[in-house]
């Protein structure tokens, strides 16, 4: 392990310890989660998700390369596995990675970050990936559509742990 990957452990541990505590105040919350997200904006084990238009502000880790030939569209319905993290770690959603049976969904049907990634990505690819909140839920977050109680704040980066197991329709 080099200097620079200890550095970046021990910064994002302190973010991590910091960031165990309760935060209620949306300042906070906010100031918190940039401040992690620009942490692996620097990171050199992380690298900038392009798009044909330019940079998407998704960051991403190749956990394991996959032997897929084709990349889904934003038309495609895939077969993953994922788990959705904050930037501190905690879950939020364990989606099917808890019990290792894929979930089928459409590549449009996700928050524009993680539909970036999925359009990147070929069968048998396992990312990591950073979503800054503008490709995520957004300055309002994500609300429970019985209560309108939000279930994640506004400001949120999302990290999620994606790995596609098969394009399931490739329309064309």
């Amino acid at each position: 392990m080099n200097n620079r990957s200890i550095l970046f452990t021990f910064v994002i541990s302190v973010i991590f310890l910091s960031a165990c505590s309760k935060i209620e105040n949306l300042d906070d919350w906010r100031e918190e989660n940039t401040k992690a997200y620009q942490e692996i904006t620097k990171n050199p084990e992380y690298r900038a998700l392009q798009t044909k238009t330019g940079p998407a502000g998704v960051y991403f880790k190749v956990l394991n390369n996959g032997t897929g030939k084709e990349n889904p569209i934003l038309t495609s319905k895939v077969k993953v596995l994922y788990k959705g993290t904050y930037y501190n770690g905690v879950v939020f959603d364990y989606g099917s990675s808890g019990n290792n049976i894929p979930i089928e969904m459409s590549t449009q049907s996700t928050v524009r970050g993680f539909s970036f990634a999925l359009q990147n990505m070929v069968v048998g690819d396992k990312w990591e990936i950073w979503i800054p909140y503008y490709l995520g839920y957004g300055v309002e977050g994500l609300y429970d559509g019985y209560s309108y109680q939000p279930t994640i704040k506004g400001y949120t980066t999302l990290v999620f742990e994606i790995e596609l197991v098969s394009i399931t329709q490739h329309p064309y």
